[in-house]
């Protein structure tokens, strides 16, 4: 699992008349809490009590590359103070941090935190600023919740723009939810994405000498148990996409790719990419198929948040409050429950190659996926408890999800089919991401 928590700043606003040893304890517990979160903290070089103290603390934290910053309320404060930072830091997420009356030697006390918050949270809103807001003590276990909750979606957001997509081909099938605005992606949400032909891919797959294919054969079957039925040729055939698809992922530097299968692969070449996009995904890469450009992102979210291999999954029915997901198949082996097997596709007359050929785990999942409105966006996310699942006709992976919240709710909502799926509850940080990028959220 990769890291998810990133880089913090921190800054205490208080007022000198105020900075007292009950002060300077509440920061340092403050900062301790953040730190055992796992985040690389950086403190302001000094407390901040007026105008040109914030100037300089802000400028200070601007140069650090930071994720977001941490606006602590140690005491009473003068808004012209926390303003001056709030000025310098105002394009980084913020969350703003009060301190309610605790309890000491017998009898409640206060630093001013509390009333400052009220104050300043007032300012910030009606000037038009967001910021995830706290008001605990560092021991409370809401306010480290909230707090690491901020620490990991503020990393997220600034990743997400730093992100590159490669898009072999475009929507398959004609999948409108699929389809999107490449520049508004970029700007409102942040990867960027490149487009490539599927000529690329299946010229280089033919241009591999065997030796080189062999090898590729081969980690495939250590990736998973290759089926009686499935020929030399489609094995050989699927190494020579999986060694392209790796390949232009190292030169054009993706961290993630969708490949368009249908019909260029699935029906033309005669070999669907289901293993190599699988094996990938292993490998690092955030990677899916079908060309639904907004899955990809989805996939690309949860990852950051999670900091798994993740992928995602066709809804393609439902039993009461049980959704089933699958897709045609693929799904990264590490993800799988049981043998993973890899056969010959299933009988079909629009699909040729092999697939991936398991279920997923039952285990605690997060749905989500990224929907374009005209001039917006929103996140349609939920979670559930994966249930015992066979294989989809006798085949295909697949994942029956026990939902958390009402089915019901979800066949309003529907925005398409495709969903990215990973294991835990990342419902939290998904709220919070939203409410940093400024896009709505639905939840199922």
């Amino acid at each position: 699992m990769k890291n998810t928590m990133g880089k913090i700043g921190i800054v205490n606003l208080c007022h000198k008349d105020y900075l007292d040893e009950t002060v300077e304890i509440l920061f340092q517990n403050a900062v301790d809490t953040v730190r055992q979160t796992g985040v690389e903290l950086v403190l302001a070089p000094e407390y901040v009590w007026d105008f040109k103290d914030g100037i300089k603390a802000g400028v200070a934290l601007c140069g650090q590359d930071l994720d977001g910053v941490i606006l602590f309320l140690g005491s009473w404060i003068e808004c012209s103070a926390a303003m001056a930072v709030l000025r310098e830091v105002e394009h980084l997420p913020l969350l703003l941090w009060g301190v309610p009356m605790f309890e000491a030697k017998g009898q409640m006390c206060s630093t001013g935190s509390y009333v400052s918050f009220a104050m300043f949270k007032g300012s910030m809103t009606r000037a038009g600023y967001v910021s995830e807001d706290v008001l605990g003590l560092p021991e409370d276990s809401q306010a480290q919740e909230k707090i690491t909750d901020f620490c990991c979606a503020a990393r997220a957001k600034k990743l997400l723009k730093r992100q590159k997509i490669g898009l072999i081909g475009y929507s398959s099938m004609n999948i409108y939810p699929g389809t999107f605005d490449h520049l508004f992606l970029r700007t409102k949400i942040g990867p960027e994405v490149e487009q490539m032909d599927a000529y690329t891919v299946i010229g280089r797959a033919q241009d591999y000498g065997r030796e080189a294919l062999l090898d590729g054969a081969a980690k495939i079957g250590k990736a998973g148990e290759i089926c009686t039925g499935v020929s030399e040729k489609a094995l050989l055939k699927t190494a020579g996409i999986y060694l392209a698809l790796r390949e232009l992922c190292y030169e054009r530097q993706w961290d993630a790719f969708n490949i368009k299968c249908q019909y260029e692969f699935s029906k033309e070449y005669r070999a669907v990419p289901c293993v190599p996009v699988g094996m990938l995904a292993d490998e690092g890469v955030v990677a899916s198929c079908e060309g639904d450009m907004l899955c990809t992102v989805s996939m690309m979210m949860l990852s950051l948040l999670s900091g798994q291999v993740v992928t995602y999954g066709d809804a393609i029915n439902h039993t009461g409050n049980v959704l089933k997901i699958s897709s045609c198949g693929m799904l990264p082996f590490s993800m799988g429950f049981g043998q993973r097997h890899i056969r010959k596709f299933m009988p079909h007359d629009g699909f040729h190659g092999i697939q991936a050929s398991f279920v997923m785990r039952p285990e605690k999942v997060t749905l989500l996926r990224l929907v374009e409105d005209c001039g917006s966006y929103h996140l349609l996310y939920g979670t559930g408890m994966g249930q015992l699942t066979q294989l989809r006709q006798g085949y295909m992976p697949a994942l029956d999800i026990l939902l958390d919240g009402s089915m019901e709710n979800l066949i309003r909502h529907y925005a398409g089919q495709h969903f990215a799926v990973c294991y835990g509850d990342y419902a939290g940080k998904l709220e919070t991401l939203a409410a940093m990028m400024g896009i709505g959220t639905v939840k199922i």
